[in-house]
């Protein structure tokens, strides 16, 4: 997740309450209380034998056995308290457990079309609190003792549960890539070959690539990293774009694959870009070696050329009228390059108007090839025809509480309004699904 400057503002309420959106948290979603017969949510759940579909990546898509191009719907699951509403303390494994089962149940009941989820091995778990702090989500206080204990008591659990609901999942590891300014000392300019943070990632994914339940799982994918910004290249500069960044890029990420491989593990993965993942067009002269293997983007209002009320921080731009032609010709220019060989997944995708503050991205759904941000992404994912996506959220609540029931014009909320992403992508999912049976 990008929220950095939002968490770091709001991180002295990090256990407080979470109003946000307005969006009254159902009683029902309180971790403390039990259902009629003295259960509380997800404990009396059976164990369902993991069973769905295998899919591989073939040529520039994601297919399943019978040769069927595929293209997943989802969403996404963090596992702080700070975003599930401090359901949970004192790394509560059982109650964590409970309230997220819980959600994925209320969320399928209000009629969510999802067909994977991406999670987040999330650093809450995996972080020793007795070292120092040193940034937002940094691998520097990472714990292997602490994040074997959870991925095998917490994130395992929540996968098997997932698949037992037909979903597949996306891993994505612990917190964010350092980049420039991520540091009150400003120690990082971003990442390089063979620093921490990629010995970090290597340890990683080797210890989830080698666990019993999680590898060659038809259902279990890699996102390798969340949201490089930089690397050094080999002309010694750091940058976001061209050859000297991608030529190291690739050979960073080629050895984790290769880690990976090397474990007799074939899951699916897919490979961040740069720039917040939203820059990708140098991999089309360095290619990854092996099989499985697709491309996990970011795209946010003011994205691409794409319509924006404001700009989302991160220095890619702030587009407000352009419409339809200038996103297009961004996509094509940033994401293009690998979309034309390779299955591409967007992990993080949001949109709303302003005046909700509900959304990392400002903007409105608008329409097909005219103005707007959500429309004009759904036209150019389904036209590229090669695209999975989802709702990125870290509230679960909010998706829980979502009803199928028009607002009023004037009297609108963030989950009824067409012009935010909610009610939008609601409909699109369930036609999508539709359209699959």
């Amino acid at each position: 997740m990008k929220k950095i400057i939002e968490i770091l503002v709001l991180s002295c309420l990090l256990f407080s309450a979470c109003t946000k959106d307005e969006i009254q948290q159902d009683a029902n979603d309180k971790k403390t209380e039990e259902t009629p017969s003295g259960e509380k949510p997800g404990e009396d759940e059976p164990d369902i034998p993991m069973q769905i579909a295998p899919l591989r990546v073939e040529g520039r898509y994601l297919k399943n056995e019978q040769g069927k191009i595929v293209n997943l719907h989802g969403f996404t699951q963090t596992y702080s308290p700070y975003f599930n509403n401090n359901a949970w303390g004192n790394y509560d494994v059982s109650s964590c457990l409970n309230y997220n089962k819980s959600m994925v149940d209320k969320i399928l009941a209000a009629g969510w079309k999802f067909n994977f989820v991406r999670l987040h091995l999330d650093p809450y778990w995996s972080d020793d609190v007795t070292l120092p702090y040193v940034r937002y989500e940094g691998h520097e206080r990472f714990s292997e003792t602490r994040f074997r204990k959870y991925l095998k008591e917490l994130f395992v659990p929540m996968a098997e549960y997932f698949i037992s609901k037909g979903m597949y999942v996306v891993m994505r590891p612990p917190g964010v890539c350092p980049h420039a300014n991520d540091t009150d000392d400003n120690r990082y300019q971003g990442i390089e070959l063979g620093d921490t943070y990629q010995e970090f990632l290597l340890k990683v994914w080797d210890i989830v690539s080698q666990d019993a339940t999680v590898k060659n799982n038809p259902g279990i994918m890699f996102e390798l990293a969340n949201e490089p910004v930089h690397i050094k290249g080999t002309d010694g500069r750091y940058g976001g774009d061209g050859d000297a960044c991608f030529a190291n890029m690739q050979k960073y990420f080629q050895t984790i694959v290769d880690q990976i491989r090397g474990n007799d593990c074939d899951n699916i993965i897919w490979i961040p870009g740069l720039g917040w993942q939203s820059q990708y067009s140098g991999y089309k002269n360095y290619r990854f070696e092996g099989k499985n293997i697709g491309f996990a983007v970011h795209c946010y209002p003011g994205w691409y050329g794409s319509d924006a009320e404001q700009d989302s921080g991160e220095g890619n731009g702030s587009s407000t009228g352009g419409g339809y032609e200038p996103f297009q010709r961004g996509w094509d220019k940033q994401v293009g390059p690998v979309a034309s060989f390779a299955p591409i997944m967007v992990t993080e995708i949001d949109w709303g108007p302003k005046k909700y503050d509900a959304t990392w991205g400002k903007s409105i759904t608008g329409v097909a090839k005219g103005n707007g941000f959500g429309a004009n992404f759904k036209y150019i994912a389904d036209q590229s025809g090669n695209v999975s996506w989802l709702f990125f959220t870290t509230r679960s609540h909010e998706l829980a509480a979502f009803k199928d029931v028009a607002g009023e014009p004037g009297n609108y909320t963030f989950l009824n309004d067409p012009e935010a992403c909610p009610w939008a992508i609601y409909h699109w999912f369930k036609e999508y699904a539709e359209a699959e049976q």
